[in-house]
């Protein structure tokens, strides 16, 4: 039963992330997963809650850290330049490597900000802890003599985060995403170098 959900959610998201959102129907996905119209129902009441689902699972869950305790900031820029790496290639090998994913996604953001009540308020919260998780590192850092005294943490936090906001955009201009991968690598330690004691 396990495996039918999950092969509803696949086939949903694949759904939700090549189509607009209105365009899918129940009975779409039903064909596409060659399953009965009870299977879905059993597991979800309406198109809303499976969309629901498909973000709550493949948007937001995959997003979210357990509280790691990293030993140093360069233990979280490795950390964060590897879950790049993995979410990314895991996506590229779930889409069949399509060179229109970036664009994809981020409209399957959109729609879920137009379509998932609450889903700003998620973002949000999702990117105030994102700020606290670097300050307090950084914080820790300066006080460990990692980095200078001198910095500001909030600020550095926010520039270590922009930099991972900036390879959907510099994908979408047209660069490779392996390109882009490896200059938000570089950014990444770039900045750190110039931060370090």
């Amino acid at each position: 039963m396990k495996d039918t959900k999950e092969i509803i959610l696949k086939t949903a998201y694949d759904m939700f992330l090549y189509n607009n959102y209105e365009a899918v129907t129940i009975n779409s996905i039903i064909k596409t997963a060659g399953l009965t119209k009870g299977a879905i129902y059993h597991y979800f009441a309406s198109k809303e809650e499976l969309f629901k689902a498909v973000v709550d699972k493949y948007m937001i869950e995959n997003k979210i850290d357990i509280a790691i305790e990293h030993a140093s900031l360069l233990n979280l820029i490795d950390y964060s330049i590897n879950k790049v790496k993995e979410g990314i290639a895991i996506k590229l090998v779930s889409s069949g490597d399509n060179k229109s994913l970036p664009i994809l996604h981020v409209s399957l953001i959109l729609a879920a900000f137009r379509y998932y009540p609450g889903y700003a308020e998620i973002g949000n919260k999702f990117f105030n802890n994102e700020v606290d998780k670097w300050k307090k590192v950084i914080e820790r850092a300066i006080e460990k003599g990692e980095v200078r005294k001198d910095i500001n943490a909030e600020v550095v936090s926010m520039n270590f985060i922009a930099i991972g906001t900036s390879i959907v955009p510099i994908i979408l201009l047209g660069c490779s995403v392996e390109y882009s991968i490896e200059m938000y690598e570089k950014q990444m330690k770039e900045l750190y170098k110039n931060i370090r004691v």
